[in-house]
């Protein structure tokens, strides 16, 4: 498992990019609700009272903050490419407001949580934009 705490710092996030393992018959918005379940459960936070809002490219917003975490995902239409970041329409950012719990402690137990269901494809970015860790083949190309 990759050490996120490595990477944790002062307003220092991880960003999540998702994608199906299998995407065969993919809708954003039930992708998204689904997701964003798994999040709250693998958090163990109910997000109750989140917003979640559709936007104008078959994409869906969704938002939740409490005083322990903030988490914002959207969940975006598939387009198959070429790229590894093309297999992941989802982007997710939780970050901890607890002085109690690290930004990178939230990271590696949604990574765990989310790559040991065996339902998603999952790339973690570090703050500077370089890969962290992936689940499948992203390439050395960063």
């Amino acid at each position: 498992m990759t050490d996120f705490a490595q990477y944790d710092g002062y307003k220092k996030d991880f960003d999540f990019y998702v994608g199906p393992v299998q995407p065969d018959d993919f809708r954003s918005e039930e992708f998204g609700s689904r997701l964003w379940a798994d999040v709250s459960r693998i958090l163990g936070t109910p997000f109750d009272g989140a917003t979640i809002t559709p936007d104008d490219h078959d994409g869906y917003k969704y938002w939740f903050a409490n005083d322990d975490l903030s988490a914002s995902l959207y969940s975006g239409p598939l387009e198959p490419g070429p790229g590894p970041l093309d297999q992941v329409p989802a982007m997710l950012t939780v970050i901890s407001r607890s002085e109690d719990v690290a930004s990178s402690e939230l990271a590696e137990r949604l990574y765990a949580g989310l790559t040991g269901s065996g339902g998603y494809l999952v790339v973690v970015f570090a703050d500077d934009g370089m890969p962290i860790a992936a689940n499948y083949d992203i390439g050395d190309g960063w």
